[in-house]
């Protein structure tokens, strides 16, 4: 799923969440043509039709959307929103690759002394102790003119397979005097370096020495000598493996909760951004971050302001006894670790981030680290939004399609709104009427925005202690009504703020329910 049809999917969630008693007041309005219940209250022509009775939770309301991935709702009912970035992972191919591409020589190294230390480096400040081979060849060369047989005796202390150091005896016939010199190699058959490991010497020097005898006593006319390493490929290395930053791409998780948003505050008592590790690299890391900021509803950037941000965040780590076990770690920014109910509070859009790791951050080569052909370490972070906190006036707007053309029979109605709530949030609402053009027709309510539920009083800890019950009348005089008939849409706007106009800090919970009744009483023509 992509990020545009997981932000719509959010969107009908938070509408799900902010709107469901408006969205009964719309379909009430769009009801008033089904008379087969209508019940006669005297001799005049008024009518009343029942329209709506729902008793629902917010849990109710946000089963019903499919693949439900953002909410989750704790033990004790809490609802939070969940919005996760992608998942960054980084393996050891690069690593490998600096070491493969300094040892990998693929042509023939003169050994120009009896003991010569191969010619190579290991790259970024690595003091590798051990190396576990899974591929590469090793080739040799030589050629004689002596006039004796001769033995060469070829040894690299340093590549061990069971125990047995890699080693060569060649022998060479005498040669005849005339022609090429003797040409003993095994460039054609190399010998295969898979199972072999690297251990170098204790100046980190890997070493090979050669012993020639010639037959008749005489210094050896040895005319070429030479080795050569090619294709290796390693499956295990181990020592101080240096200082190496590994750069992930920059990324950014979309925050839908504010979509709706027209004006207002809402303060979220304990949001959080964690930040999940898992990692298999048996090296000390830290994270570095570049960039931490929220992209707010006001078209503020603001940064998330901690210790953490600047000294970063130690990624876990196996032990040099725990090869191949993978560590997992959860940092949270709280608000006592940071600014997040700061720029969480003030309405965020989105996440933008950008964290790359740094090995070795302490440069202290007495930590000896490991890494593997398949280590890994993965890195995702989550940001959490609890519906638990304060709103003032947090208003929000909708859009329905409407058609009242056909109830030529009505000429006044008066509406009846009741709501009993259980929940923290007090609601004031206004109904707006537009044609087709999008031109104002009129407003269900004649005197502004008008409180239609009364939010549930909660106790010192922000939990809903009873319920709380509002009754609307809404009358629509015959003129009004017929302005109403030209109506193809609704416009929902609700502000909403929690119990003593946001005051007190309280919590949404998935069991707390509204019912809703409505009616309506008409008169026919």
């Amino acid at each position: 799923m992509n990020k545009n049809d997981t932000m719509n999917k959010n969107s009908k969630q938070l509408r799900g969440l902010l709107l469901f008693f408006l969205i009964a007041l719309a379909g009430a309005c769009t009801q008033l043509g089904d008379f087969g219940d209508i019940e006669t209250v005297n001799s005049d022509p008024e009518y009343a039709l029942p329209l709506i009775t729902a008793r629902f939770s917010i849990g109710d309301v946000l089963d019903g959307f499919e693949e439900n991935n953002v909410l989750f709702i704790d033990p004790d009912g809490l609802i939070r929103f969940k919005y996760s970035g992608d998942v960054l992972t980084k393996t050891t191919d690069e690593v490998f690759a600096a070491i493969n591409a300094t040892l990998g020589q693929d042509i023939i190294i003169p050994l120009t002394q009896d003991t010569f230390a191969l010619p190579f480096s290991f790259p970024d400040g690595l003091e590798v102790d051990r190396m576990d081979l899974k591929a590469g060849q090793f080739l040799y060369s030589f050629k004689s003119k002596h006039p004796s047989p001769v033995t060469v005796k070829l040894r690299v202390p340093q590549f061990t397979k069971n125990g047995q150091e890699l080693s060569y005896q060649i022998e060479f016939p005498a040669y005849s005097g005339t022609g090429d010199a003797i040409w003993m190699t095994n460039i054609f058959t190399p010998t295969n370096l898979d199972g072999y490991v690297i251990q170098p010497a204790e100046d980190g020097y890997l070493y090979v020495i050669k012993e020639v005898i010639a037959q008749d006593g005489n210094p050896p006319l040895i005319t070429e000598a030479g080795v050569g390493l090619q294709d290796l490929a390693f499956s295990y290395a181990e020592g101080y493996l240096g200082n190496n930053t590994y750069d992930e791409s920059r990324d950014t998780i979309f925050i839908d909760f504010f979509d709706k948003w027209i004006n207002g505050d809402i303060y979220f008592a304990d949001p959080k951004i964690t930040i999940f590790f898992e990692n298999s690299f048996g090296v000390p890391t830290r994270s570095v971050v570049n960039v931490f900021e929220v992209f707010t509803v006001r078209q503020d950037v603001l940064p998330l302001e901690s210790e953490f941000i600047t000294e970063g965040i130690d990624f876990p780590y196996p032990d040099l006894n725990e090869i191949g076990a993978v560590k997992y770690k959860e940092f949270k920014f709280t608000k006592e670790n940071s600014n997040i109910d700061v720029i969480l509070g003030a309405g965020p859009l989105a996440l933008d981030y950008d964290v790359d790791a740094f090995t070795n951050p302490d440069n202290d080569p007495n930590i000896r680290g490991f890494i593997t052909d398949s280590s890994y370490y993965k890195v995702r972070i989550e940001v959490e939004l609890p519906l638990y906190g304060k709103s003032v006036n947090f208003a929000v707007q909708d859009t329905f399609e409407i058609d009242l053309s056909s109830f030529d029979a009505v000429s006044e109605a008066e509406f009846k709104l009741i709501a009993d709530n259980q929940l923290p949030l007090e609601i004031d609402g206004q109904v707006y009427f537009q044609d087709a053009n999008g031109v104002t027709i009129d407003s269900l309510f004649e005197a502004g925005a008008t409180r239609l539920v009364e939010a549930a009083p909660v106790d010192n800890d922000g939990n809903a202690s009873g319920t709380a019950t509002k009754v609307n009348y809404i009358p629509v005089p015959p003129a009004r009504f017929e302005s109403l008939k030209m109506a193809s849409r609704l416009i929902l706007l609700a502000d909403f703020s929690t119990y003593n106009e946001g005051e007190i800090s309280a919590k949404v919970l998935a069991n707390q329910e509204i019912n809703i009744r409505m009616g309506l009483k008409v008169k026919t023509q």
